[in-house]
């Protein structure tokens, strides 16, 4: 389609990281290839920006030269927000996350916006600066709040501080939602080989934090004999208190991913209403967990297409899909199931082969539930968003691609 606007023979093959271009000659019987890499990453705002630029060529309304220099423009726009607002935007958004999503009480809180911006420190200021941390920061940031949060949730017996929400909420922000969320629009669009390398890189990636929590949650084990195993936090805030917390963790996200501030009244809106369709589903289907992730994208999916069919066009999906994960994953338990191998591991048998067997077929189990968890919440994903794109729009885009983010 874009080829055909800017009158020239060529094709495009996407692979998550890379583009690979061809330039077709039909009159010489040859081609040009081109090999484009491009680090990932996430800006709405650049990402709103381009969008409209696409669109704006599509649609013949602004030339390839002029587009080309507004283009060059957005990328050396610099960030938004300051590094170290950030960091505790990170704290916020871990505080905000816990209660509807992990059952988090008022005094987790705090230990939670501290937890948050150790993992903000971390990806904001360390990772950058060290190639090979960064290819471990995730283990190292899950190892390190999961860590702290049974050493807080401990104390007192573990009746002080709930160690389960501590632990999730701390590493909500790292988890693979803009994965999850490409991965579904990719296959959906029968883009087969870029859909299914973020899908599987999804799902290892969650069997990373999986086993972080573990190791984090054993190390500490060792340490404390009367360490908590409470996977479940007692007398947490009661439905509908915790709505509040939705927006506010929306707006996080808005912030730490770069997003204007006009795009965010949409996005609060489509946030909340995907939040709240998604938890009383899951409470009539509480044996289910992908009909909730179905139907919460569902309502995402026709309200971001129908605001972009009214020509704003905005990045008004992924926070919302960004919500969906923590509590697609949370209502599983699929990540904080890495306790019962900390258990495991740590502890004393009389057997050796016993214990062995036993602590195989936990590892086995963790890895698989944590696997199945994600597929689990990206096919409700998947399926959401593709019966909201038909309903919008039955017949397809013609003029330009169907962009839903």
């Amino acid at each position: 389609m874009s080829a055909r606007v800017l009158e020239i023979e060529a094709q495009f093959l996407y692979i998550p990281g890379s583009m690979i271009i061809s330039f077709d000659d039909s009159q010489t019987h040859t081609a040009a290839v081109r090999l484009v890499r491009a680090v990932q990453g996430l800006d709405l705002g650049k990402l709103r920006d381009v969008h409209e630029l696409y669109k704006n060529v599509v649609h013949d309304r602004l030339g390839v030269e002029e587009a080309t220099r507004q283009l060059h423009d957005i990328r050396k726009r610099p960030q938004k927000y300051n590094k170290w607002l950030l960091v505790l935007v990170y704290g916020l958004a871990s505080a905000s996350v816990g209660p509807f999503a992990f059952g988090a009480r008022p005094i987790d809180l705090p230990i939670a916006f501290l937890l948050g911006t150790i993992v903000g420190i971390l990806q904001l200021h360390f990772a950058p600066r060290s190639e090979l941390y960064s290819n471990v920061f995730e283990v190292t940031a899950v190892v390190l709040t999961s860590f702290l949060a049974r050493a807080f949730g401990s104390i007192r017996g573990g009746n002080l501080f709930c160690f389960s929400a501590l632990a999730q909420s701390a590493i909500a922000l790292i988890l693979p939602g803009y994965t999850v969320l490409c991965a579904s629009l990719e296959l959906q669009s029968r883009s087969i080989v870029a859909g299914s390398v973020r899908m599987v890189y999804a799902i290892i990636y969650s069997l990373f934090l999986g086993f972080g929590i573990m190791i984090g949650t054993a190390l500490y084990g060792r340490i404390d004999s009367n360490a908590t195993s409470a996977t479940q936090c007692e007398n947490s805030i009661a439905a509908p208190y915790f709505f509040i917390s939705v927006p506010i963790f929306t707006l996080c996200l808005i912030v730490i991913n770069q997003g204007k501030w006009k795009q965010m009244p949409v996005m609060l809106v489509i946030s909340f209403a995907g939040y709240v369709s998604s938890y009383f589903t899951s409470k009539r289907f509480a044996s289910n967990s992908q009909i909730a992730s179905t139907l919460g994208a569902f309502v995402i999916g026709v309200m971001a297409n129908l605001y972009s069919r009214v020509g704003k066009r905005s990045t008004a999906m992924l926070p919302a899909i960004f919500v969906q994960v923590p509590s697609g994953l949370a209502v599983s338990g699929s990540l904080i199931s890495g306790l019962a191998s900390a258990n495991q591991i740590n502890s004393k048998t009389n057997s050796t082969t016993e214990t062995t067997t036993q602590s195989t077929s936990t590892l086995d189990s963790l890895a698989f539930g944590v696997s199945i968890s994600v597929v689990q919440v990206a096919i409700g994903i998947t399926v959401g968003l593709f019966l909201a794109a038909m309903v919008v729009y039955p017949s397809g885009k013609r003029r330009s691609g169907l962009f839903s983010f």
